[in-house]
């Protein structure tokens, strides 16, 4: 019924390959400005210092 087929092994040709997109190195000069300064993490839902979302006490629970 079906011709008998023989399996064609293609090969990618590396030469064409792209390189991977690596973000640009800035080229700017830092100074006293650029310096800021570091505020305590929040929690997004509660805005509480002292732990992240994942571990809000105030979370609802999903026993709706």
């Amino acid at each position: 019924m079906w011709a008998e087929w023989h399996r064609t092994i293609l090969h990618p040709n590396l030469v064409m390959r792209r390189k991977a997109t690596v973000r640009p190195v800035s080229t700017r000069f830092r100074n006293d400005m650029d310096e800021t300064e570091r505020h305590e993490k929040r929690c997004g839902l509660c805005r509480q210092v002292g732990h992240s979302r994942r571990e809000c006490p105030n979370q609802p629970t999903g026993d709706a």
